[in-house]
Formats: structure tokens, C-alpha cells, sequence
């Protein structure tokens, strides 16, 4: 984990992003190619049995803003966590349901569970293949009342690229059980 977030550093003072998946220390990572949000970088790696993870500027995910007096995490309540119906992934038209939850350093993504779940199941296989055999996934976060562009609850998105992920993804993936 110390790996990853010194990665995040060293990414937060480099130059943009070409959004290409990689592994940083056994973890598949990508910047997003588009994003309307705080989201920098999405992380794939063995947990309980896959875990993935959003790195984001200010901690939780948050809108972007044009505000840079006021601290992101000040800026929106992020009411999201353990809550169904507030994250939702697409993966080339797609869609999986999620639910985020809350860690140091990261938005960690599961499926979305029953309520004795606490709305957090692991993360369901077709997803982890989609994201190995499909083009784009956008993740997208019920925060604000507006709507997306799509006329979806899900306003505040991030487009990740999954071009040359399944090479990538199954190394990062080879010790989980």
C-alpha cells in the first residue's frame, strides 16, 4: 500500500497522464482518460478475492470545481458510502451496480449487495472478465441532485480506458485466491 501511494505522489507531480494500464508493485493501475471529477486513479489488486480501488484528489470522490480556495472534501457531502444505487460502473454499455466504502487512502469499490451485506459483496467475476475484454469502463457517483449528461443519476463520472488491460490485469491478479 506505502508502494501505491508513493506512486500516487510521484503521479500527482508528473506531467498528464496517457491513461494506459500498468503495474505498480503487483497492482494494475490507470489514470482516467475523461473525468468531470477528483478521481485520478483506479487500482485493481488482490483483496477478498479482487479489490478495486479510487484514488482521489481530497480523499473521497468528489465533483470537480473551479473553487481552489475552498478544500474538495468541504466543497459536497460525499453521502455515498454503504448505500446502494449511488456507484455504478459501465463497461461498454454495461452496466454493474456498486457500492463504495470508505479506507485510508482510497474508495474501495464492491458490488452491490443485500442489506444484510451491508450492500458490499465481492466484486462479481463478469465484471473483473468485462474489464479485461472491453474498451471503456466509466464509473460513475450519485453525489449532487443534478444529473448526468445522460439524464443518469450518476453525475460525476470518470472514463478509464481498457485497452491493453488483460495483460496487465492478469498479472496483477495471479496471487489472489
Amino acid at each position: 500500500m506505502k508502494k501505491l501511494l508513493a506512486a500516487l505522489g510521484a503521479l500527482a507531480l508528473s506531467s498528464p497522464a496517457q491513461a494506459e494500464w500498468r503495474l505498480d508493485a503487483g497492482v494494475a493501475i490507470v489514470e482516467p482518460s475523461v473525468t468531470n471529477s477528483t478521481m485520478e486513479l483506479l487500482a485493481l489488486l488482490c483483496g477478498d478475492p479482487v479489490q478495486v480501488e479510487i484514488y482521489s484528489r481530497g480523499g473521497s470522490v468528489q465533483p470537480e470545481t473551479a473553487d481552489a480556495e475552498q478544500p474538495v472534501a468541504a466543497q459536497v457531502q460525499a453521502d455515498y458510502f454503504y448505500l446502494p444505487g449511488k456507484v455504478q460502473a459501465v463497461v461498454d454499455g454495461r452496466p454493474f451496480p456498486l457500492t463504495a466504502a470508505g479506507s485510508d487512502a482510497a474508495v474501495v469499490l464492491f458490488s452491490e449487495g443485500t442489506k444484510a451485506q451491508s450492500y458490499m459483496a465481492p466484486l462479481r467475476p463478469d465484471f473483473i472478465d468485462a474489464l479485461k475484454t472491453g474498451k471503456e469502463l466509466t464509473i460513475g457517483f450519485d453525489i449532487t441532485p443534478a444529473n448526468g449528461a445522460d439524464g443518469s443519476p450518476f453525475e460525476t463520472t470518470a472514463a478509464f480506458p481498457l485497452d491493453g488491460s488483460a495483460a496487465v490485469i492478469e498479472e496483477a491478479l495471479r496471487g489472489c485466491s
